[in-house]
């Protein structure tokens, strides 16, 4: 019998990666390194901006897919001054998913924070989270964020 070499197989020989016959839709296999790997879900990255973390301000953010949100972080550009500032992230609903305290003593450019919601996170396609900022804090500055959501669907 001859042998066929895997990697000359073409066409009708080639096969999906192991797994593939029980993946959930919406799953890519993602390579470990390490000669083996996982099914997983899609991850869309949302992200934008509130000018003046220091004045209060509601930023909706368009979800074009189905899922759940595992994070977001947040990078300010510069120090704060007077108190926090608390950003608060919310569902479609307008239900919390919980908040994210930009710290101001010590504050400085690039301090990052993160939130991974474990309750009220879940969103559906074409719906909107809202990110907001409570003002507390002052000297105007510019907050950087992403919202990394798992897909569903």
């Amino acid at each position: 019998m001859a042998t066929t070499q895997h990697s000359t197989l073409t066409g009708a020989d080639l096969h999906e990666p192991k797994g593939a016959a029980s993946a959930a839709a919406g799953r890519v296999y993602v390579a470990d390194g390490a000669a083996s790997g996982a099914w997983t879900a899609l991850q869309d990255i949302y992200s934008g901006f509130i000018a003046d973390v220091s004045t209060a301000e509601t930023i909706y953010i368009p979800i074009q897919n189905a899922g759940t949100v595992a994070k977001v972080v947040t990078v300010l550009e510069g120090a704060i001054t007077t108190a926090d500032a608390t950003i608060t992230v919310k569902n479609s609903a307008g239900t919390s998913m919980g908040t994210i305290t930009v710290a101001e003593s010590g504050s400085a450019a690039g301090d990052v924070d993160t939130l991974s919601p474990v309750s009220n996170n879940t969103v559906a396609a074409d719906t909107a989270i809202t990110i907001e900022t409570d003002g507390a804090s002052s000297t105007p500055e510019r907050i950087w964020f992403s919202i990394a959501v798992d897909r569903t669907s």
